[in-house]
């Protein structure tokens, strides 16, 4: 018998634009085989149309593969997905002819057309593999289940490489995977073909940009892309590092320059259309997966795109179909499965690639703009009354205000709040624009207003800063001095918040004199209460003080609650920090109940907080660790990072003067590591120089000498005197500890000095406190004099009484030291009536100051069961 050898191949040699090669292959239905006529004898077929020579990357997806080639346990089926253009079938065939050498039993490929009008069916696909098998023609069955069989007992056993291309369905791919793990199956798709069983899935995502600017080297040569290396770089940029562009791109680098093409690409409205070279062409990729879809995906697909932020969930998609969200959580995922959107950073939600954006928008665009514009305005109208929302139910009002029967998020509980805004801020703050674009701009002022109120509850100060520059734009095209204010005033509040006082306070000087000439007095309220807190800040209570009570009589006026609770708060602060430490106490007790009528509980957390630490400085730790837990609760409920470490940071400072060492430690470590993650350098930095002073204690100096340095340089890159001098007061004993008392009276010294100008007597205390304490540990009660007689001035003048006590026990064993008998009785006199009035600070002493304690005044320890308080100095 003659033997006859005969090759045939069906499809175009030549790239077809609904593949996502990037070279040329075959793309028809191929079969190339061996067949001798009048016998099923047979060679091995090699049917892999060519590997693309400029193949590029994708180390992990082919070791991933081949892995699976060589593991006998697992499936051998792998499908490959991934959106248009991105390199599914060059990865398919590269590794195919990589392994071609592990299946002996040939090779063949196959292009399914998933994505066109008229997909191959499995019939003729497994007709064409059979003969490719070596099958004579005549032996294989018309009927469909015949030739399944067939199929079915030649593959089983057989080492082959099957590429199934192209997929649409898996009813269409299901078929053609031959039975056990003999063969090799690679099956690309842009659908992700969820529904198939047992294969591995390989979901492949654009180039980095190394490897982005790899391709165009082999494409056009490295001198093209090296001598314009930043246009290059661009250029990949606008491409979305999407192979398919990358290609095109690099076609049409041989007759263009580079710097000429990244300008085309820069021009979204002509993107697309500077991706065409030839018959290839990125839009028409794109248009094969759009023409997929149906009606609802399409319309889903083209209003995406109108999305003003990043990525977008169920609740926007479902405002721009106006469906029900569980149905547009449904199209949202359809969508996926398609590869035409992508999964964003944040479970649950979406995002395009760039390029498909673009296209969509295109889409869009050919709308009737009756219908685009309802879609839009159902959009921005969800953002807006969202936020809304959103804002008065952190801030407890939102019952007092009656909402329109539109589409909003579903927002019942602070948490959902918080979610809501962790996820839609960047969409809400490009609304603004969005809005005014729209000839909204009342609209577009109200939604800059109620987002930077909600930044401020939930912390979130790049979203704030986002909304302040969105209103300041607004502002400038759309003058109006009331809200040109309001802008300005919670830029000054922004500012107050990261410490940066010297732009805070000339703004908010601006803004208060702004409300005044406006004669507004709901808005002469809130500048007097903020440039008065910002006085507060750098110590000018005095200033400060008629500032916050003409807030308050304003408030009062207006018959604002919320705002009168605020200006107690405020005033009761002024009074803490000028010692009044009862008055103070009253104040914030007005504001607590305030905040709880009105269900303001960041309020509350706050005025805890604060009541916490005035509960301290009178000897009652356990009532303020009861306050700080529940302060800490609440931040922690609005998701708020900077409040949290703010209470963090207090409440450890409360459990290092109860004796609880370790813990108090970890607290600080945890709250250095969480203000870094939230960009609270500030915090951060005051987190770090807390910690050193603990670690000094536990004698781990260099560890303490690292991170006070560490806080230092922060502070003075911030230009946070007060923080500063209290860091430099905070590592005193560090540098007693390695020898360096002159460098510890210098940096004191300045730090006292800056201390005493901002008002901050309390630390001005402290650090005289700590010099006497080290210089008494050393014996030189002669240089701790100064010292002690200038903190116990000082504390005759503040009411602090855990202050002055610590201050009266080290005098206590310092005058007693030299031999100052009468002012040493004084000290036990005062310390006895305090510890008299406030037991606590009993306990307080013996824990911090064991040693003084038994030294100077070893009565304190029975003084706390009850017995005669009398005492003098241990002779």
């Amino acid at each position: 018998m003659t033997r006859k050898s005969e090759v045939t191949a069906s499809g175009q040699g030549s790239v077809a634009i609904g593949q996502d090669n990037i070279g040329s292959i075959f793309t028809g239905p191929v079969t190339i085989g061996t067949e001798v006529k009048g016998s099923d004898t047979r060679k091995p077929s090699r049917s892999l149309p060519p590997e693309v020579p400029d193949f590029t990357g994708r180390q992990l997806e082919v070791e991933k593969v081949i892995e699976s080639a060589i593991d006998p346990t697992g499936s051998l089926a792998t499908v490959i997905t991934g959106k248009p253009g991105v390199g599914k079938t060059s990865l398919a065939l590269h590794v195919a002819h990589r392994c071609n050498g592990i299946y002996s039993d040939g090779s063949f490929y196959a292009d399914l057309r998933g994505v066109e009008k008229h997909p191959t069916p499995p019939h003729e696909v497994l007709g064409r593999l059979l003969s490719g098998a070596g099958i004579a023609e005549k032996n294989i069955p018309a009927d469909s289940d015949a030739r399944l069989d067939l199929f079915r007992t030649e593959f089983t056993n057989r080492r082959s490489i099957i590429v199934l291309d192209n997929a649409g369905t898996e009813n269409q791919v299901r078929p053609l995977i031959p039975p056990g793990n003999e063969s090799l199956v690679l099956i690309t798709s842009r659908f992700q073909l969820n529904g198939l069983e047992a294969v591995r899935q390989i979901s492949l995502d654009v180039f980095d940009e190394e490897s982005s600017l790899c391709f165009l080297r082999k494409v056009v040569g490295d001198k093209a892309v090296d001598g314009s290396i930043a246009s290059a770089s661009q250029v990949a940029l606008l491409c979305g590092h999407l192979p398919l562009a990358l290609r095109i791109a690099g076609n049409r680098l041989r007759t263009i320059r580079m710097e000429e093409l990244e300008e085309e690409l820069r021009d979204q409205h002509n993107r697309l259309e500077a991706l065409e070279a030839g018959d290839l062409a990125i839009r028409a990729a794109f248009n094969l997966s759009f023409r997929q879809l149906g009606k609802n995906g399409r319309n889903s697909l083209k209003r995406l795109s109108c999305v003003p932020g990043i990525d977008f969930g169920a609740g926007i998609c479902s405002a721009l179909n106006d469906s029900d969200e569980r149905v547009a959580l449904r199209t949202l995922r359809k969508l996926h499965e398609t590869n035409l959107i992508e999964p964003s950073a944040t479970l649950g939600r979406y995002r395009f690639h760039d390029l498909i954006r673009v296209y969509a928008r295109e889409q869009f665009n050919e709308d009737p703009p009756k219908k685009a514009d309802a879609a839009v305005n159902r959009m921005l109208d969800w953002i807006s009354y969202s936020s809304l929302k959103a804002n008065m139910t952190l801030n407890g009002q939102i019952r007092r205000i009656q909402l329109p029967s539109v589409c909003m998020a579903k927002i019942d509980s602070i948490d959902e709040a918080t979610d809501w805004l962790s996820s839609e801020i960047p969409n809400a703050v490009s609304a603004i624009h969005a809005l005014s674009q729209c000839g909204k701009p009342n609209t577009a002022k109200s939604l800059a207003i109620q987002l930077c109120g909600a930044c401020e509850l939930t912390g979130n100060w790049q979203g704030w800063e986002d909304a302040i520059n969105q209103g300041e734009s607004l502002s400038k095209q759309f003058p109006d001095p009331l809200f040109e204010v309001s802008i300005l005033s919670t830029k000054a509040d922004l500012y107050r918040y990261r410490r940066e006082f010297e732009l805070a306070l000339p703004l908010a000087d601006k803004v208060y004199r702004a409300a005044r000439s406006a004669e507004n007095k709901l808005i002469m309220a809130n500048s007097a209460k903020l440039l008065g807190c910002l006085r507060m800040d750098i110590g000018d209570s005095s200033g400060a003080l008629p500032l916050l009570e003409e807030c308050l009589s304003l408030s009062t006026e207006l018959g604002l609650k919320h705002e009168i609770g605020a200006a107690l708060y405020n005033i009761g602060t002024v009074h803490r920090a000028s010692g009044r430490t009862r008055e103070a106490i009253h104040h914030f007790q007005q504001d607590l109940e305030i905040c709880f009528e009105s269900n303001d509980l960041s309020g509350a957390a706050e005025t805890m907080n604060t009541l916490a630490l005035t509960y301290m400085e009178m000897g009652n730790f356990s009532e303020a660790e009861k306050y700080q837990n529940e302060a800490l609760r609440i931040f922690q409920t609005f998701n708020n990072p900077h409040k949290v470490s703010m209470v963090c940071n207090d409440l450890a400072i409360n459990l290092r003067q109860q004796g609880r060492t370790e813990e108090a430690l970890a607290l600080h470590l945890e709250d250095i590591e969480n203000s870094r993650a939230c960009g609270n350098t500030s915090g951060e930095a005051l987190a770090k120089s807390n910690a050193a002073v603990i670690l000094t204690q536990l004698d781990r100096s260099k560890e303490a000498e690292l991170l006070s340095s560490e806080a230092l340089a922060t502070f003075t890159s911030l230009g946070d005197h007060v923080r500063l001098a209290r860091a430099h007061i905070g590592r005193i004993p560090l540098l007693f500890e390695v020898g360096q008392v002159d460098l510890a009276l210098q940096e004191a010294t300045t730090a006292i000095d800056v201390l005493f100008r901002q008002g901050e007597l309390t630390d001005a205390v402290n650090a005289h406190e700590s010099l006497a304490l080290e210089f008494n540990k050393k014996d030189e009660n002669s240089r701790a004099l100064f010292h002690i007689d200038e903190a116990l001035r000082i504390t005759a003048d503040l009411a602090s009484p855990v202050l002055r006590a610590t201050t009266c026990l080290i005098g206590i064993d310092i005058y007693h030291a030299l031999g100052m008998k009468d002012s040493a009785i004084q000290c036990v006199r005062d310390l006895a009536a305090i510890t008299d009035e406030y037991p606590e600070i009993a306990s307080h002493l013996v824990g911090e100051f064991p040693t003084l304690v038994r030294k100077g005044y070893p009565d304190l320890v029975t003084r706390q069961s009850g017995s005669d308080p009398s005492g003098s100095p241990s002779e």
